[in-house]
C-alpha cells in the first residue's frame, strides 16, 4: 500500500466527515460552474447544440478508462490519494475550460475533468462507506446532499457573476484557487486505508454481479436524469423565453431541491425502505419533468425541476446503500460496480441528450429524462427484493 502517513487517532470522526464532505461539496462546484456558463461559451465560440454534444462526450473518454480503474487504482493506492489525485484534475480542468480558445481546446479541458471525476467520485464514495461503517449507521445521503448543495450554491453564484458580465474564464480561474485551497486544507483528514483488509493488485475491473445489475441500471437511469439536469437545464429554460441570469436559476432549484431531500434522506430511506424511496422518487420524477415539458414556460419549469429534484435527490446513496450489503461482492466492489454504471451515465447521458436535441428539439429530447424516471419506477421493486 503507498499512502500517506496514516491518519492520527485522535482526529475525530465530525472532522473526518467534514473533510470528506468538502470533496463532494468540490463535485458539485465545479460542475455547475462551468455548466452555467454553458451558454457564454457556446456563444463565444459559436457551436451548435450538436456540437456541444460532441464536446461533452469527451469528457466520457477522460472519465471511461478512471471509473473502470477505480477499483484497481483504489486496492493499489488506496482511496485516499485517488480521491486527491482526482480533485487537483478537476481544479485544472476548470482553468483550462475557462480559457478554452476553441472548441478542440474546450473537448481537451472536459478530457481532464472527466478524468478527474471518474479518478474522484468512486473514491470518495469509497471513504464514505467506510466512514459510514464506523457510524453504523446511515450517513451516505448526507454526503450527497452536500454535493447537490454544491451545486446549488455553485449556479447561484455563477448565474450571479454571469449576470454582472464577469468573463467565465476569470469567474473558473477564481474558482479553481479557493476549491484548491480547500482541497489542501482538507487531504490530511481524509481517512487511511485499513492494510489489513485491502488486497493489493485486485480485479481491473470490477463488474456487478446478480441483482447489482438492476441496482446498476437504476444508478444509470437516476445519474442521466442528474447528469443532463445539470449540463442542460439552462439552455432548456433559455428555449422557453427566460434570460441567461434567469436561465441560472433551472440548475440552483433543481440542486437545491436535490440538497434539502439529500439532508433529510437518510432519516426517510430508513423510515419507507429502500424499495418505497425508489418508487415514489420514479413518481416524483415523471411528474416533474413532465409539467417542464408540457408547458412552456420559464416558471412553471422551475416548479417542475423542483419535484423532479426531490425525487432523485435520494435515489443514488440508497442505491450505494443497497450495493453495499451485496453478499456475493465485497462492500468497496459493489460500491465501484454501482458507481461505474452511474457516473459513466453522468457523463455520457448529456452529449446523448444533445444529439437528440439537434435531431428534434431540446424540450423534445427531455422525453428521455420522463422515460428514465418510469424506468426507475418499474425497476424498484425487483432491484430491492431479488437476492444477489
Amino acid at each position: 500500500m503507498t499512502d500517506d502517513a496514516p491518519l492520527q487517532q485522535s482526529t475525530s470522526s465530525p472532522y473526518r466527515r467534514a473533510s470528506i464532505a468538502f470533496f463532494f461539496a468540490l463535485s458539485g462546484l465545479s460542475m455547475s460552474n462551468w455548466a452555467v456558463r454553458l451558454p457564454d461559451i457556446r456563444r463565444t465560440l459559436h457551436i451548435n447544440d450538436a456540437q456541444i454534444g460532441l464536446v461533452l462526450l469527451c469528457p466520457v473518454i477522460g472519465s471511461f478508462a478512471l471509473v473502470l480503474l477505480s477499483s484497481y487504482l483504489i486496492s493499489n493506492f488506496g482511496s485516499r490519494r485517488t480521491t486527491r489525485t482526482g480533485s487537483y484534475l478537476i481544479i485544472l480542468s476548470l482553468v483550462l475550460i475557462g480559457w478554452s480558445p476553441s472548441v478542440y481546446a474546450l473537448g481537451g479541458s472536459l478530457l481532464v475533468f472527466g478524468a478527474g471525476m471518474g479518478l474522484m467520485n468512486i473514491s470518495m464514495n469509497d471513504q464514505a462507506s467506510n466512514l459510514e461503517r464506523r457510524y453504523q449507521r446511515s450517513i451516505m445521503s448526507s454526503f450527497h446532499g452536500v454535493f447537490s448543495l454544491g451545486g446549488m450554491i455553485g449556479s447561484l453564484s455563477g448565474g450571479a457573476l454571469a449576470g454582472i458580465g464577469l468573463n467565465p474564464a476569470y469567474h473558473l480561474t477564481l474558482m479553481a484557487i479557493i476549491l484548491l485551497i480547500g482541497s489542501l486544507v482538507s487531504k490530511r483528514l481524509l481517512i487511511r486505508p485499513d492494510t489489513k483488509k485491502v488486497e493489493p493488485g485486485g480485479p481491473l475491473f470490477v463488474m456487478p454481479k446478480g441483482r447489482l445489475w438492476l441496482v446498476g441500471l437504476i444508478a444509470a437511469a437516476t445519474v442521466f436524469v442528474e447528469g443532463s439536469m445539470a449540463d442542460w437545464s439552462a439552455l432548456f429554460l433559455t428555449r422557453v423565453g427566460s434570460t441567461d441570469a434567469f436561465a441560472a436559476l433551472g440548475l440552483a432549484v433543481f440542486t437545491g431541491a436535490m440538497a434539502f431531500g439529500r439532508l433529510l434522506g437518510d432519516k426517510w430511506i430508513d423510515k419507507v425502505g429502500p424499495m418505497r424511496a425508489l418508487q415514489i422518487g420514479g413518481i416524483l420524477g415523471i411528474i416533474g419533468i413532465g409539467v417542464a415539458v408540457l408547458f412552456n414556460s420559464p416558471i412553471i419549469s422551475l416548479g417542475g425541476f423542483i419535484l423532479a429534484g426531490l425525487g432523485i435527490s435520494t435515489l443514488f446513496p440508497c442505491l450505494l446503500s443497497l450495493a453495499g450489503r451485496s453478499p456475493t461482492m465485497s462492500p468497496s466492489q459493489s460500491i465501484a460496480a454501482v458507481a461505474m454504471m452511474g457516473y459513466i451515465t453522468l457523463l455520457g447521458g448529456p452529449p446523448m441528450l444533445g444529439f437528440l436535441s439537434h435531431a428534434v428539439g431540446l424540450r423534445m429530447a427531455f422525453l428521455s429524462l420522463l422515460a428514465s424516471s418510469a424506468i426507475i419506477l418499474i425497476l424498484a421493486k425487483p432491484a430491492s427484493k431479488q437476492e444477489a
